[in-house]
């Protein structure tokens, strides 16, 4: 079964056209409807202080309404030009609700796609976005960089595996891309010695792709003191892959915008897309 609608995140940044070009691309490979929403606050009162009169503040916010209106009208003319069905969604209101509106809209599609944090709109917290729309929105997330290496995703497909029933939800929500990539990949973190207690099993994740036709192959990544998510980026720059497949964690479940360590890693330095899940 394939993708049937994407929702996609678009913004007048640089960053953004990789970003729709992908969206685009994945859509009429699957022929899926595409549907792009931007966003212009309806307020900027805690960015520019108190002190800025209503005048001004109203020139403001009509310049950055129609930031986000030129973007979707590009965001349209690249879908068109491509032959794929697309609608546009121009969301308004306060900068920090728009991560939950945008989860919201995202629930009711197969995937969503953002760009990394750091590329994005300031306007807007990035990270609150990618946050929300990762534990919120029950569906999963493709990070698209801002000049990603590959943009093919039937090479070379790798996939996180740490055993975790997040790293388990994002394998299986990720099917539709395993499926048809002609190399699949588990990646397996290794801190201690092989034969001591701590190696993360594969055999059944390995059995349970292979019943959905995927043949899987395990590569097992020695981890020293440094951090875990650039020895998975560096191990899948190794094996040249086109996707990274990763579940996504909170650091601590008492805090929210706080992404776990590795996630945030990867989710930063990746120059590959990235499908997340939770």
């Amino acid at each position: 079964m394939g993708l049937k609608d994407i929702l996609v995140y678009a913004d007048g940044t640089e960053a953004a056209k990789a970003r729709v070009a992908f969206a685009v691309a994945l859509a009429k490979e699957h022929g899926a409807r595409l549907i792009g929403i931007a966003f212009a606050p309806t307020a900027l009162l805690p960015l520019y202080g108190a002190d800025v009169g209503f005048a001004d503040m109203s020139e403001v916010l009509e310049n950055v309404k129609a930031q986000g209106v030129s973007a979707l009208g590009a965001f349209e003319a690249r879908a068109k030009a491509e032959g794929v069905g697309a609608e546009t969604r121009l969301m308004q209101g306060m900068s920090e609700e728009f991560p939950h509106d945008f989860a919201h809209a995202a629930r009711h599609v197969d995937l969503a796609i953002l760009g990394q944090p750091r590329d994005g709109d300031p306007l807007i917290g990035q990270y609150a976005l990618v946050e929300r729309c990762l534990f919120a929105s029950g569906r999963p997330v493709i990070i698209v960089p801002a000049a990603p290496e590959k943009f093919s995703l039937k090479a070379t497909v790798v996939a996180a595996w740490d055993g975790s029933a997040e790293a388990a939800r994002a394998i299986n929500d990720a099917l539709i891309f395993l499926k048809p990539a002609a190399r699949v990949v588990l990646l397996v973190g290794v801190t201690s010695k092989p034969g001591e207690e701590g190696v993360i099993p594969t055999d059944d994740m390995i059995a349970h792709l292979k019943r959905h036709g995927v043949v899987a192959e395990v590569m097992r990544v020695r981890i020293g003191e440094g951090d875990i998510g650039r020895a998975l980026l560096v191990s899948a720059k190794e094996l040249g892959a086109e996707l990274m497949v990763m579940g996504a964690f909170h650091h601590s479940r008492w805090r929210e915008f706080i992404l776990g360590g590795v996630t945030l890693t990867v989710l930063e330095e990746a120059t590959i897309p990235l499908f997340m899940a939770h």
